[in-house]
């Protein structure tokens, strides 16, 4: 029932028919302003299939408007107002205040008036920044500083968008399956491989639902091409670069079988904090969402989120991935190595279940040679039931 539901920039509407027409208008009345500008859209209980299908409609085009604008430092305000205040002391906006104190230089005493805008950090303090009224005009000075509030706000939501958040347990194991080739590579080079989104196996990666494309005619009324977002999106598949890590306290049978081409394969085991260390500085890590494509929305505030998202046909690899937001031009639509301390990261290295003894001490002594000091295992998963 629509009692029981957030009906929040939701209205219904119930209009009789005016004569001579035989039909009123029925539906939901999704209401925001933008840049002081309408952004509206009217759903229509005969259009969308009745009464309820048509507020299951509204409700996903309110959820996306403030999905995409609320967590957008350009257009913040499409949610918090933003008018120019009628008193001079109140902004109507928390976190912009108006001040005013006297200076002294010598004898001769000065007013100093500031609007000034204050956030937090995420950090436990508080940034503020300060215009002066006699530089800008008090318009100009309440403008900046509500300028500078939005984006201080919209950066500590980007960076505490859920995906790209610390995870509550920084202890948290991850593997890292692959075949014999790849390991020695990575050890050959000291190094973690990235690839290119572009080559992954998923043709899915880096694309939206079918919801984004059905919302963005309604969402970017007033923009010239509403794909642009989508444009922008398949340009940086060949730029974008991953690594991908599974999280579990425990080695995986199906991605042993996934993700290893051969008998001849290994598995190196970190946790999420020891990774997090070693690419500090160098790329971002983020915890990949599973939805329903044809069902949810996906944020597009900001193009690399989407590579932060995958089908939940999927769900099952609970995936960490560490992401560069663009390697080197040579190689776009390859991948690059990326430079880390190995016996930082590693805590074990596992062998596959299926592998031959010879395997399992071929691997010991490798590592021998490249020097890393890590305990060998061979996988449990190989180990004899008991009756």
């Amino acid at each position: 029932m629509s009692e029981d539901k957030d009906l929040s920039n939701i209205t219904r509407i119930d209009q009789l028919p005016k004569p001579p027409k035989k039909q009123g208008q029925h539906g939901w009345w999704v209401r925001f302003r933008r840049d002081d500008k309408p952004l509206n859209h009217f759903f229509n209980d005969r259009k969308y299939s009745g009464k309820e299908k048509a507020l299951a409609s509204a409700m996903l085009f309110r959820d996306a408007v403030k999905t995409q604008y609320l967590n957008d430092h350009r257009t913040t305000h499409v949610i918090s107002g933003g008018k120019m205040p009628t008193q001079r002391s109140i902004s109507g906006v928390l976190g912009v205040s108006r001040s005013s104190y006297t200076g002294k230089k010598g004898e001769k005493e000065y007013l100093v008036e500031n609007w000034q805008a204050t956030w937090p950090t995420g950090s436990g303090k508080s940034a503020n920044r300060s215009f002066s009224v006699k530089k800008y005009g008090e318009e100009g000075a309440f403008r900046l500083a509500l300028k500078a509030r939005e984006e201080g706000i919209a950066q500590l939501k980007l960076n505490r968008h859920p995906s790209l958040e610390p995870i509550n347990n920084v202890d948290q194991k991850i593997w890292r399956y692959m075949d014999f080739t790849k390991f020695v590579s990575m050890l050959e080079e000291e190094a973690l491989f990235f690839s290119c989104i572009s080559i992954l196996n998923d043709p899915f990666e880096g694309t939206f639902s079918k919801i984004n494309k059905e919302l963005r005619p309604l969402i970017y009324k007033s923009e010239e091409n509403p794909e642009n977002i989508s444009n922008t999106v398949k340009g940086l598949r060949e730029k974008v670069a991953v690594s991908c890590w599974h999280m579990n306290e425990y080695e995986s049978a199906a991605m042993w079988e996934l993700y290893s081409k051969s008998e001849e394969a290994v598995c190196i085991q970190s946790t999420y904090e020891k990774l997090k260390k070693e690419l500090e500085g160098k790329s971002e890590l983020g915890v990949v969402n599973y939805v329903d494509y044809n069902e949810q929305f996906i944020p597009e505030y900001d193009p690399y989120l989407a590579f932060l998202y995958k089908r939940k046909s999927f769900e099952h690899e609970r995936e960490l991935r560490a992401i560069q937001k663009e390697v080197d031009e040579e190689n776009f639509g390859n991948g690059q190595f990326e430079k880390i301390r190995l016996s930082n990261l590693i805590e074990n290295i596992y062998v596959s279940p299926s592998a031959p003894n010879w395997f399992f001490e071929l691997v010991k002594k490798t590592i021998k040679r490249y020097k890393i000091n890590k305990p060998v295992i061979q996988s449990s998963l190989s180990d004899d039931p008991v009756y």
